[in-house]
């Protein structure tokens, strides 16, 4: 299945350099091949009985949002080290762990957080990072997973961070690093294949290798304990065969949609289990296409090899569009989303919903946000929340 509109670039969160605190340090080494895409400048437009306005004018990146489960704010994350919640009014800052995470590349900084399944007894959260380094050459950087204490004045009390697992980088992009609950004191943690272009060390066919997979843990006592049969690889990999899964959810029947960041030709949303380890194809495949280095955009399907899970939707670079950002099952919110998956494209703007009709997984454009998306949030009232890179944060409800 292809997706109504099309596209044109092939990383997240490039523009992101603009906006960046950190302009100068993008490293030697430029990618020739990379086009910037023209700014989106437009107003916020809904249908599917929608309605949208700009929530919050920040000035710098923010690119997620949770509910606080004991006082029902909104944490927001922010690429530069900040966490701030929102009660409506008034934003406060929660941390900042600026002087922690590497700001060097675009797609460097604070890339996930989650509250502890027990957080209103534990006060914990846990912290998705790539760790500060030089800006000199690559900008390589771990990519660090850490547990931090929330104290009585409501911040994260810094002395209490504690790195859980530290995953080595060899290039500077392709992080991911979204973290997410899945039920049960059980997460769920992506990770880009490595960084460069065409996954040079093929990272993303390597099973016992943590790069190019969303990893699967248990979190209890202060540690990570993985939870797959270590017979076949890495027992922290649940999924392998991604290139750079920048967000992914859980659905209503414990599935798991991811929306895998493309290269050459393809966006893809994927749609496998949480009890079952896949292999999505990366880097032999992009779509439903094999991929190679100099390989042609086409849309005729080649089969998969056996043991390889195709996605259920693709895209194309075409019509501005360039990287999907995916966003959430729609088992909340407004009433006109649900039972549906919602994703959106970063550089057009364009947000879409996947339904299940007559047995099909089938897409429909939604609107358009108005801004360049890096990531979705949930509101406090149960809006849905779009961050864009200028760090304007839009919020879409049903129509009043």
């Amino acid at each position: 299945m292809y997706g109504d509109d099309g596209l044109k670039v092939a990383w997240p969160l490039v523009i992101l350099l603009l906006s960046s605190l950190c302009m100068g340090c993008f490293g030697g080494g430029s990618d020739d091949e990379f086009q910037w895409p023209d700014p989106v400048i437009d107003s916020c437009q809904m249908d599917y009985d929608l309605e949208c306005s700009t929530l919050l004018q920040l000035g710098e990146t923010a690119h997620h949002s949770l509910i606080n489960p004991v006082d029902g704010k909104m944490w927001i994350l922010f690429l530069g080290g900040m966490i701030k919640s929102w009660d409506g009014e008034n934003l406060e800052d929660v941390a900042d762990l600026s002087s922690l995470v590497s700001r060097c590349h675009v797609e460097q900084g604070l890339l996930g957080f989650s509250f502890d399944s027990d957080y209103e007894e534990s006060k914990t959260i846990l912290l998705s990072y790539v760790e500060d380094g030089t800006c000199e050459g690559e900008n390589q950087s771990d990519l660090v997973l850490s547990s931090a204490k929330i104290g009585e004045d409501g911040m994260i009390e810094m002395e209490s961070i504690s790195v859980l697992k530290r995953i080595e980088q060899p290039y500077r992009n392709h992080n991911g690093g979204f973290l997410l609950h899945a039920g049960n004191g059980n997460y769920l943690w992506g990770l880009g294949d490595g960084g460069s272009a065409n996954d040079p060390h093929e990272n993303g066919q390597d099973s016992s290798n943590p790069l190019g997979t969303i990893l699967l843990f248990e979190y209890r006592s202060n540690e990570i304990v993985a939870l797959m049969d270590n017979s076949t690889g890495d027992p922290f990999v649940l999924h392998y065969g991604l290139r750079n899964p920048w967000r992914f959810d859980v659905g209503e029947d414990g599935d798991l949609w991811i929306a895998d960041v493309g290269q050459n030709c393809w966006e893809e949303v994927n749609l496998v289990t949480l009890d079952k380890r896949s292999n999505l194809g990366w880097g032999d495949r992009e779509g439903f296409q094999e991929f190679y280095e100099g390989v042609s955009c086409t849309e005729q399907q080649e089969e998969p090899d056996l043991g390889v899970t195709d996605p259920i939707l693709v895209y194309p670079h075409q019509e501005g569009n360039c990287s999907i950002t995916g966003g959430y099952w729609m088992d909340w919110g407004p009433e006109s989303l649900r039972d549906g998956y919602i994703y959106g494209d970063f550089c057009t703007g364009s947000i879409w919903i996947i339904e299940e009709i007559d047995g099909e997984w089938t897409d429909t454009k939604i609107g358009n946000s108005g801004g360049m998306i890096v990531g979705f949030g949930e509101g406090i009232n149960g809006e849905i929340i779009v961050f864009h890179w200028t760090g304007d944060i839009v919020e879409i409800s049903q129509r009043s």
